[in-house]
């Protein structure tokens, strides 16, 4: 659909390990994709693991869950299976899509959550863990690895990729629904024609297709509400290339 359509302003509840200030290639993605879509309207719902001595403060909202630290990385902490917890946040504040950024416990709890409740979600895949696992001396896990991330991704309606490169790479892995999230370009930065400075407009341009999204998801404040406790009917949503 397009951003001009009445049905182009969703709710989004965007699931993730990491989050600035955390610094990896993660956290800096889902910093810019919460504000990108914050700045073109859409109402974003953040999920992810409360850090040490912090209080909400992303200008969004959010829900801060348990999390317990990560062997050899200092300040990142993996959230915890707290799939009942988000069953109630969601019920008391449906979401139009939900949008799992990470393979962790909080991202299993959270498709979970979201499947038991007919609640739309797609997964993306950031991080290449089969691979990594060859670089820390763990390649007999390479192939259970794997596994365990296509039987995650396949229980999404989508799988969202960076580069036509990966969406065939998974596809040949036995990867369903793969489809391109393309990057997106903060144009205050680098804006058309080079020159940077003030009055040039910038914004950012996102590549996420969330505002693509066409077929039964309901948007706005007519669409219905299941009672506490009722699973709302499940229904498919279609992401255009």
């Amino acid at each position: 659909m397009s951003a001009e359509s009445p049905c182009a302003r969703l709710r989004v509840s965007v699931i993730t390990e990491t989050y600035p200030p955390e610094i990896n290639g993660v956290a800096n993605t889902m910093g810019h994709l919460v504000r990108g879509l914050g700045q073109r309207g859409h109402q974003v719902h953040l999920v992810r693991p409360r850090q040490p001595g912090e209080t909400p403060a992303s200008g969004f909202r959010e829900t801060l869950v348990p999390g317990v630290p990560i062997p050899g990385y200092r300040g990142l902490r993996v959230g915890l299976p707290v799939a009942r917890r988000l069953r109630r946040v969601w019920e008391s504040s449906w979401p139009d899509i939900c949008y799992i950024a990470t393979q962790g416990p909080l991202g299993h709890a959270a498709l979970s959550a979201a499947r038991a409740l007919g609640l739309p979600a797609i997964t993306g895949f950031h991080t290449q863990f089969h691979q990594y696992s060859r670089h820390y001396g763990l390649e007999a896990l390479g192939q259970s690895i794997m596994r365990t991330l296509r039987r995650f991704h396949n229980r999404s309606e989508a799988t969202l990729v960076p580069t036509a490169q990966l969406r065939d790479e998974l596809a040949a892995l036995g990867f369903r629904r793969v489809r391109i999230f393309s990057r997106g370009v903060d144009t205050t930065s680098f804006p058309r024609g080079g020159a940077t400075g003030p009055g040039d407009g910038g914004r950012i341009e996102l590549g996420t297709g969330l505002e693509r999204i066409r077929g039964g998801a309901h948007c706005g404040s007519a669409r219905p509400q299941p009672r506490r406790g009722q699973r709302r009917r499940r229904h498919r949503i279609h992401l255009t290339p």
